[in-house]
């Protein structure tokens, strides 16, 4: 064997040994309590660049043989999980014999989008959205606004933090009680919300967890980076970046327990979990909230579906879960209005 196939064999296994390592620490970090180790906790965030750099692996071992591709494929294998989580590809499924349900949860960027365009894009679309039950975040609305704009849902509920960002419920359905989440937060809140579905109780959790609270200079840093990422400051502001966001993460953690706490004690048969989570599909909220649940989006969506469009953070932090109770017909994070920062998540499901 040649001195250059010898070099090709060392520096392409010692790549797939650190590529691979990062890609499984990235894919299992939502088993780390971010209260212990914010820092780490954060990797889930670098999970799509380690999956894009294994599969370039694999597609360089394609030409040069099959036993050049199984070290990458296995370490794919070893994630597969949290990369069906990541970017599904479900095709969803047919209705049967039961009722189908749209459900819809939409950070609004409190209606700011209509503030600024006549048209009042965000109004128009839930209006059109033909959606059963809405859940909105950052809504500051009052209830005289709220019965105007949307009189097609006669059940509605503003719900709010103690001292910080609005939510709402709008409804086709009596809306029987609401009651706060108890976590700590200065501004953000979850709600369980039960509902009359024609004579059966659906149990609703909207959810708003902490954001991370990345001001404009934090997203022109983070921009910096994308763009000159050779400067000599990249390492330092990397560092207060990842700390900042760590910071959030380690708020977020004991909030995500406490609504996976209200969910294990709910016994009835429909339960819809939704919301911003503030937190991406390879997390410790999303694996924590979603535990014994159906992902929507992972059962009937397509792609990575970034929800969040804004200073190239481009991640998927809206999320719908279901219960048993519920068959998730499709599920999509639809980017054809852009007036929020975020994209609305849509989900079609069957009552069974």
């Amino acid at each position: 064997m040649s001195i250059w196939k010898h070099t090709f064999r060392g520096v392409f296994i010692l790549g797939n040994l650190v590529v691979g390592t990062g890609f499984l620490c990235c894919a299992y970090s939502p088993l780390v309590s971010p209260v212990a180790h914010p820092v780490l906790a954060c990797a889930g965030l670098f999970f799509p660049f380690f999956l894009l750099a294994l599969i370039v692996l694999a597609v360089v071992g394609l030409f040069h043989g099959w036993k050049f591709m199984c070290l990458p494929l296995l370490l794919l294998l070893a994630g597969g999980g949290a990369v069906a989580t990541y970017t599904p590809f479900g095709g969803g499924e047919e209705p049967t014999n039961g009722e189908v349900l749209k459900f819809l949860t939409y950070n609004v960027m409190n209606m700011y989008g209509d503030a600024e365009d006549e048209s009042r894009p965000v109004q128009h679309y839930i209006q059109e959205s033909d959606a059963d039950v809405v859940c909105l975040q950052e809504y500051q609305w009052n209830a005289r606004e709220t019965r105007k704009a949307f009189p097609m849902y006669p059940y509605r509920k503003l719900l709010k933090a103690s001292n910080g960002n609005g939510m709402a419920c709008l409804s086709r359905f009596p809306i029987l009680s609401v009651e706060p989440i108890p976590y700590e937060s200065g501004s953000n809140a979850s709600f369980l919300l039960r509902l009359n579905i024609k004579g059966d109780t659906l149990t609703l959790i909207c959810n708003h967890l902490e954001s991370n609270k990345l001001d404009a200079h934090d997203k022109e840093v983070y921009e910096g980076l994308l763009k000159s990422p050779e400067e000599q400051n990249v390492k330092s502001d990397s560092k207060y970046l990842l700390h900042k966001l760590a910071d959030a993460v380690a708020i977020r953690g004991p909030q995500a327990d406490s609504v996976s706490q209200v969910i294990s004690r709910q016994s009835g048969k429909y339960l819809l979990v939704c919301g911003d989570f503030n937190d991406s599909p390879i997390s410790y909220a999303h694996h924590t909230i979603g535990k014994g649940l159906t992902d929507a989006y992972r059962e009937a969506g397509w792609g990575p579906g970034f929800s969040y469009n804004r200073n190239f953070l481009y991640f998927r932090i809206d999320h719908l879960f279901v219960n048993k109770g519920f068959k998730v017909l499709k599920c999509r994070v639809d980017n054809s209005i852009s007036a929020s920062d975020h994209y609305p998540l849509w989900c079609l499901v069957e009552k069974l």
